[in-house]
């Protein structure tokens, strides 16, 4: 399929990859290897992680990566840009997918599902992002578990973020919610784990102090459940 201003062929691949330096491409005419030859440069994947919970400033993106360096992260953003995956708006630059871009979203956080079912042996929990641990539910979770719950939250559990259920679905995004009269969730990053892997429930997390629910308690615990099935579930499938 062609999109608009991208003309998809060798000569063209070859001028847009290049942004990215010496790229070495598998040279095979291939799907997964052409999205390879985007994507398995070192950092590209992680960028576009940021970018699945929102517009990020680029001091955002580097502040989550410091290692990476804001000569390398200018050319991955550069180049995730001329192929049309990142848009950046104006004035106050904000990197965001595009509609292309979110074509992503189902393959990176099917690559986090395959991780997290790897969480439960030996991570620790101050390396964590809670986060994306909540990204990957919105995908692990099975589908109408989530059917009826209604949820505005935020989020404070080593990272900030708010996470919105309406219509069945899970949205986890950096930005506070936009509703004034959202459900605030503050634990530390070791209780959200535990809770999300379904080691810990919440009602024992809430008597030890470990977890506090200011609003709509019994929807934050029903949300927890399902990602405690997911979790269980992945992790099943991980030892079978």
């Amino acid at each position: 399929m062609e999109r608009p201003g991208l003309r998809i062929g060798p000569s063209e691949h070859v001028s847009r990859v290049g942004h990215m330096g010496a790229v070495r491409r598998y040279g095979q005419a291939c799907p997964l290897a052409t999205a390879m030859d985007v994507l398995g440069e070192r950092w590209t994947v992680l960028i576009l992680r940021e970018l699945l919970l929102g517009p990020k400033r680029f001091t955002e993106i580097l502040g989550r990566m410091p290692s990476i360096g804001p000569n390398r992260l200018t050319d991955r953003l550069r180049a995730l840009h001329a192929i049309g995956v990142v848009s950046k708006a104006e004035p106050a630059p904000e990197y965001t997918l595009t509609e292309f871009g979110e074509g992503l979203r189902t393959p990176i956080i099917g690559l986090g599902l395959w991780g997290l079912g790897l969480m439960s042996n030996g991570v620790d929990p101050s390396t964590a992002r809670t986060d994306m641990v909540a990204l990957c539910m919105t995908v692990a979770i099975a589908p109408g578990r989530l059917a009826g719950l209604a949820l505005e939250c935020d989020v404070d559990a080593g990272d900030r973020f708010s996470m919105t259920v309406g219509d069945g679905a899970l949205q986890v995004r950096s930005a506070p919610s936009p509703s004034a009269s959202s459900t605030t969730v503050a634990c530390d990053a070791g209780t959200f784990i535990a809770l999300s892997l379904g080691n810990e429930k919440p009602s024992a997390a809430t008597e030890s102090g470990r977890l506090t629910v200011d609003g709509d308690a019994e929807a934050v615990h029903h949300l927890f459940a399902a990602f405690a099935e997911a979790a269980r579930r992945l992790t099943t499938h991980r030892s079978a």
